[in-house]
């Protein structure tokens, strides 16, 4: 590998990745995996978590993304994952800890169980699987951890029905820069992507549903009511991810620990949307 890159280079590293099957879970295992880094993606559906692992094992030409499924909101699947990866797996040097979930009902109707599950789902599952991985970090003496949080956590949320989940995403904040100072002695970074807007299919699907029902002058207003809340002026690319996770990652980053790194386009420091 060419000097310049030398630091990116993570041969030998391993890694899991929650919710990496789709979305931008998929870009981050992929930039991992390009990196040199052995992959462990972990999500409900099984099925999901093989083809994803065959599509991006086979775009890199070797086998460096495995799979094992994991229901985030039942504590004794955390626990089984994090045994399989400590074990099986052979340890963890990166944990990227992507799956979330929101419910989006309203302050007014939110339910108990709601309330339960994306506490555990976005932030106890996330504490469990650190704690699981820490030790052997320690002993290693280098560990990178990375949690996926949301511009809606430092600024007004684009959307109502969504307290629980910006709640979440905050005490992951708040927990990344506490960890980062228990840790950093042993040489374990932690950081957050503060994530914005980006093209995933879920977005693009909205985006096609909108202009199949309402038409494509409609379609397009709602494509600019998204882009408009950027400095950028436009949705992010997934692949923009990438060079970010492969940065922190990597002992390129090694002195960056602590942080709310934001990857939103300017969405969280715009004052208003574009008129």
């Amino acid at each position: 590998m060419d000097d310049a890159f030398a630091k990116f280079d993570l041969t030998g590293r391993a890694a899991v990745v929650t919710g990496g099957a789709t979305g931008l879970g998929y870009y981050m295992t992929r930039g991992l995996a390009r990196s040199g880094a052995r992959v462990l993606i972990a999500a409900r559906r099984a099925d999901v978590l093989a083809k994803a692992a065959d599509e991006l094992n086979c775009g890199l030409g070797a086998e460096r993304v495995f799979c094992h499924p994991v229901d985030l909101a039942e504590r004794a699947s955390v626990q089984d994952l994090a045994e399989y990866a400590t074990g099986p797996f052979g340890g963890v040097d990166i944990f990227v800890g992507n799956a979330a979930q929101d419910f989006l009902e309203p302050l007014d109707d939110i339910r108990d169980e709601s309330i339960d599950q994306i506490l555990q789902v976005n932030v106890t599952a996330n504490v469990q699987l650190f704690r699981a991985f820490l030790p052997g970090m320690r002993a290693r003496r280098w560990g990178r951890v990375l949690f996926s949080s949301s511009a809606a956590a430092v600024c007004a949320p684009a959307n109502d029905n969504m307290a629980m989940y910006t709640a979440t995403k905050g005490a992951l904040n708040a927990f990344t820069r506490a960890a980062a100072n228990e840790a950093g002695p042993d040489g374990i970074t932690v950081n957050t992507l503060i994530l914005g807007l980006f093209l995933t299919d879920m977005v693009a699907e909205a985006i096609e549903g909108y202009t199949q029902t309402y038409g494509a002058e409609a379609g397009a207003a709602f494509n600019r009511s998204f882009t408009n809340m950027t400095s950028l002026a436009r949705l992010g690319d997934c692949e923009d991810v990438e060079g970010l996770v492969q940065l922190l990652a990597s002992d390129a980053g090694g002195y960056i620990t602590g942080a709310n790194v934001a990857i939103d386009g300017g969405l969280s420091v715009m004052l208003r949307p574009r008129i």
